[in-house]
């Protein structure tokens, strides 16, 4: 192709570009935002960066609030409340830095995400800017239940919400479980009474929720399928009973895959197939946490970061167990009866010292059996020697 039509071809497509990129006050047009799950549809499709932030701040959401102590009692507990977690949205959610070959040249720039800023209807361009609804979030959280029971230091998590169709929100449905077991009492009662409060725990927890989506004007519906878990050693520690500071090391993951079918019903040329999968931010996780047990009423709050900030806000939870377990140093004495127990039966082996002493006297009392014996031999011995005088008398 000839130089001057590689330009006219660039600029074409510009133009095009910036004759749809935005509507009357900037904001991207809702078929420009919503194209970008369609890999098929050329220009405005297949921008994974362009909707990531959904999924990065919905995994942060999901694979936080797993766990309400690192310790799990052997007495059976009840649990159950609404957490959250409160992800901030910030600069790096609502731009990324886009790439283009114009001209047989790689060019990068800066590109507004689903969540960004609008543009300048008065000097439009090739970016397709943020979509309104959602540039006006500051926060991104929502809450879910989450019922738990735990016996013998293993602890089963579940958690789910369900919505009814509410205006352009057509599904949205949460499920999750998680596993957790606690291996404090295996180590606690040999620490010394100041360390007795530490505890460890391993967790594992996978969530996975739907939202069904159908914008204004539009026919059929845009389907976001999200998965993501989370594998976390848990640390904990209490300087005294109604307190709890948490520490989890580990990893996160999480996945957004689209489908569904949308038209636009003023212009059916307008129709968008979504296929697009989105990983969100995969790695690396880091939280702290403080708990606080005040009768059945268990609050948490803390700090998570995921390649991003997050506050876990766990006000209204509330915990209970049906006993109470011993501690450590009541164990510790158990262990050191149980241990003199069995060492109880070895005792007259070491000490026979009584026994002896009875079994010697009888052989004190054979020596003057024994006496007797050779006195008798001497008597028998003393008429041979009469007999003997007399035949040498004789």
């Amino acid at each position: 192709m000839k130089p001057k039509s590689s330009i006219a071809l660039a600029l074409s497509l510009i133009t095009a570009s910036a004759t749809f990129a935005m509507d009357e006050d900037g904001w991207a047009s809702t078929y420009e935002s919503l194209s970008a799950f369609d890999t098929s549809i050329p220009i405005y499709g297949n921008r994974p960066e362009y909707v990531k932030p959904i999924i990065t701040n919905l995994g942060t959401i999901l694979n936080s609030n797993w766990v309400s102590s690192a310790g799990v009692p052997q007495s059976f507990t009840f649990e159950a409340g609404l957490p959250f977690a409160l992800v901030p949205i910030g600069d790096d959610d609502r731009s990324y830095t886009a790439s283009a070959d114009i001209l047989g040249q790689r060019i990068n720039y800066d590109t507004p995400t689903i969540f960004g800023e609008h543009g300048n209807p008065a000097q439009p361009d090739a970016r397709i800017y943020g979509n309104e609804t959602l540039n006006g979030l500051g926060v991104f959280t929502y809450p879910y239940l989450q019922l738990a029971g735990s016996f013998y230091h293993a602890r089963l998590v579940l958690r789910g919400m369900f919505l009814p169709s509410i205006s352009e929100l057509k599904k949205f449905n949460l499920f999750g479980f998680g596993l957790q077991y606690s291996f404090g009492h295996f180590f606690q009662y040999l620490l010394p009474r100041a360390a007795q409060g530490l505890d460890a725990s391993l967790m594992f927890g996978y969530s996975t929720s739907g939202i069904g989506y159908q914008p204004e004007d539009y026919s059929g519906q845009l389907d976001l399928d999200i998965s993501a878990y989370t594998f976390n050693l848990v640390l904990g520690y209490r300087p005294i009973q109604l307190v709890e500071v948490m520490m989890s090391l580990g990893y996160q993951s999480s996945t957004m895959k689209s489908s569904g079918h949308l038209v636009n019903k003023n212009n059916i040329l307008e129709q968008i197939n979504p296929n697009l999968t989105v990983k969100g931010n995969s790695g690396f996780r880091f939280g702290i946490e403080v708990a606080l047990q005040l009768g059945s009423f268990h609050p948490i709050v803390g700090y998570d970061y995921v390649g991003k900030n997050s506050y876990t806000t766990n006000i209204l939870y509330f915990k209970q167990s049906l006993s109470k377990d011993k501690t450590p140093d009541e164990i510790a004495k158990e262990k050191r009866a149980k241990s003199g127990e069995k060492s109880e039966p070895q005792k007259p082996a070491v000490t026979p010292e009584p026994e002896q002493t009875t079994e010697a006297e009888p052989a004190e009392s054979e020596s003057p059996e024994t006496e007797a014996a050779e006195h008798s031999e001497e008597e028998a011995s003393e008429p041979s020697e009469d007999s003997a005088q007399e035949d040498e008398s004789f």
